[in-house]
């Protein structure tokens, strides 16, 4: 039986898990070449993926009107497996924890995501993080108004979140990944995105990824010590990324890592 061909796509949330996709163009090129694995570029991203991924209802992809998105690109289609690492896929950071629902647009994309790819297995990757780191680095982030109280601040589910991917792109495997402790979990978040073993990253890329990845979540962490959010919202955000963690760990269909 000929080997499955894969699909991998890291796609949210925002800030969280960053910088993996220059880690393994800089690093890994002999890994990916061994295992006929392609890992696309951000400009590549951008060029060819972004605006399938991120289409409308109104542009007929949901119908099944446009073709899967590799069809067509001989030079892909050698490869047995595609690696896509898109933080922002779900949506603008803003769709995180400022909107009604968190990241309205979930169910869209991943359907999007289910119909571009549907000539491979699909392997989809979510990053999480406690809701309150997520908090600090938008109330420092100059193009988030968050408002004028932060008793008013609603507390999203990554959980609900997590019920309406799978809902929306039931063939797919998901993982997700809690990175409240990014140093333990980079490493074997980044072997899972090409599917090998953690022992197969040499020193130089796990150096890399301790320098380079994570950035915005290494920010978030000492942001916390300067901007201080309200003690009674830290308290609910913090009850609310716990109950999450339970709530996902039970999900049939869907894998808890921590590391």
């Amino acid at each position: 039986m000929p080997e499955q061909r894969t699909a991998t796509v890291h796609f949210g949330a925002n800030r969280i898990a960053t910088g993996f996709i220059e880690c393994i163009s800089n690093h890994l090129g002999k890994v990916l070449l061994s295992t006929s694995t392609k890992a696309i570029t951000r400009h590549e991203y951008v060029e060819h993926f972004r605006a399938t991924m991120t289409a409308s209802d109104k542009l007929g992809l949901l119908q099944g009107a446009v073709e899967p998105v590799l069809r067509n690109k001989k030079a892909l289609d050698a490869f047995k497996h595609i690696v896509i690492s898109e933080h922002a896929l779900l949506g603008p950071v803003s769709d995180m924890l400022t909107k009604k629902t968190m990241f309205p647009k979930a169910k869209r994309r991943a359907q999007n995501l289910d119909n571009a790819f549907s000539d491979r297995q699909l392997h989809l990757h979510l990053a999480i993080a406690p809701q309150a780191e997520c908090w600090t680095y938008l109330l420092a982030d100059d193009d988030i108004s968050p408002g004028p109280s932060d008793r008013a601040v609603p507390v999203h589910s990554w959980a609900d979140l997590v019920s309406r991917i799978t809902t929306a792109c039931p063939r797919a495997t998901l993982t997700v990944w809690n990175f409240e402790q990014p140093h333990q979990v980079r490493l074997p978040f980044l072997a899972a995105l090409l599917d090998i073993d953690v022992e197969l990253i040499d020193p130089q890329t796990r150096k890399a990824v301790s320098q380079e990845a994570c950035h915005h979540l290494k920010s978030a962490k000492l942001l916390s010590k300067i901007v201080q959010i309200d003690e009674e919202l830290q308290t609910r955000m913090d009850a609310q990324y716990e109950l999450d963690l339970i709530r996902i760990d039970a999900m049939s269909k869907v894998t808890l890592r921590n590391g």
